[in-house]
């Protein structure tokens, strides 16, 4: 009799749920916590008055520029890509459904569920998309970093300074930073003899089981390879340069909905502290802190908290709405481009599409091109010239 089936009980006890939901208890008690702090001291009235002067044909061109921000981080996604050319519908198709399922979903499942879903149609292995994805946060890591930098210089030219708890998270960011940056560079020119220094700890390993690790670490390695061609570094770098002027330029409209005359550094500094501080969500659409956040720093320039409450409200709706919008009208067509689709092919045998799982009893088949063809090859190849990718 199993474990389960001799305790009938545990599944209900209060202890084993609390294991299992710990994080969703967490982040209920730091969003209500969030929310009491934000609504604390408010004026009816007042909000009242905020909700008033509101001009909503700026909240409307905010909601055109999140749209553009989020399809160019599409465009910049399918350049980490390369030499491989997905098509571009395609990767803005897959981008935005990630981008609602980060929204709804807490942990962000849309990064894994990206993953996934370009690699299942696109004879890209999961390995490799991972490896695009971890750029990519590196990438923004970067370019947080240099926006911390830029409102810390014009900080010191104010009356205004940096409360503590910011400026020191904005030196472990800096130092994040670097070391992120220059883990991916260090991959992508000597990935191939570090895994190879790696890989003899994988001798006492099944052969299928070393094929596999083998596959995948060639994959997610030769995916680094945009670093090293200076067409995709420039690329990237004036992309992500583009992307993070319009998600500021983002805030700047929602002030001037608002009335709010501060400066364009103003806004830079909160897309640093939002995009900071809702890294990790504690709960789908990080509910309390966000608007919490709002509040948090624009204070530090005196405006009022009924206004600074429904900035944060409607900041939120703005970068959200479109998005899950988008996003939901993407995930009904590739359901209905699948269903129009031809039945299963020999390519998705063996694969349990649903979670991007392929179970190892069912053996390499055809589906397996991408990590059965290491097993086939002598040790002495060159991890380089494995993968067959096409030349741009």
């Amino acid at each position: 009799m199993s474990e389960q089936a001799g305790h009938p009980e545990k599944a209900g006890q209060p202890g084993h749920w609390f294991r299992r939901e710990w994080r969703l208890v967490v982040g209920l008690s730091l969003s209500a916590f969030c929310l009491a702090l934000a609504a604390r001291e408010i004026s009816i009235e007042d909000l009242e008055t905020a909700v008033s002067v509101a001009r909503w044909e700026w909240v409307a061109l905010a909601m055109g520029v999140v749209v553009a921000s989020s399809s160019l981080k599409a465009v910049r996604w399918r350049v980490l890509f390369f030499p491989r050319r997905i098509p571009l519908g395609r990767t803005w198709s897959v981008f935005m459904i990630g981008q609602m399922l980060n929204i709804l979903l807490p942990a962000r499942a849309g990064e894994v569920g990206r993953i996934y879903l370009i690699g299942d149609e696109d004879a890209v292995s999961h390995a490799s998309a991972l490896s695009t994805v971890v750029v990519e946060k590196v990438v923004d890591l970067v370019m947080l970093t240099l926006a911390f930098l830029i409102v810390a210089l014009w900080l010191a030219t104010t009356a205004t300074r940096f409360p503590d708890w910011l400026e020191d998270a904005g030196m472990g960011l800096v130092l994040l930073a670097v070391m992120g940056l220059a883990a991916i560079l260090l991959l992508a020119r000597l990935g191939h003899r570090i895994w190879r220094l790696l890989r003899r700890a994988l001798k006492p390993a099944p052969p299928r089981w070393i094929a596999l690790a083998d596959s995948a670490a060639e994959q997610a390695i030769s995916a680094l390879g945009s670093l090293q061609h200076s067409q995709a570094r420039i690329q990237i770098w004036s992309w992500s340069i583009l992307i993070w002027l319009l998600m500021a330029l983002t805030n700047a409209l929602v002030f001037s909905a608002f009335d709010l005359e501060l400066s364009p550094y103003v806004a830079l500094l909160l897309l640093v502290v939002l995009m900071g501080g809702v890294a990790l969500p504690p709960l789908p659409g990080n509910l309390g802190v966000f608007v919490f956040l709002c509040i948090l720093v624009l204070s530090l320039f005196d405006v009022n908290r009924e206004t600074a409450l429904i900035y944060g409200i409607t900041l939120q709706i703005v970068a959200f709405l479109p998005l899950i919008a988008i996003g939901l009208a993407c995930m009904f067509w590739e359901n209905w481009h699948v269903r129009r689709s031809s039945p299963k092919s020999e390519s998705t045998e063996g694969f349990d599409l649903s979670v991007g799982q392929m179970p190892l009893e069912q053996g390499l088949g055809p589906s397996a091109h991408d990590v059965g063809m290491a097993a086939d090859k002598p040790e002495s190849t060159s991890v380089d010239t494995a993968v067959d990718y096409p030349v741009q």
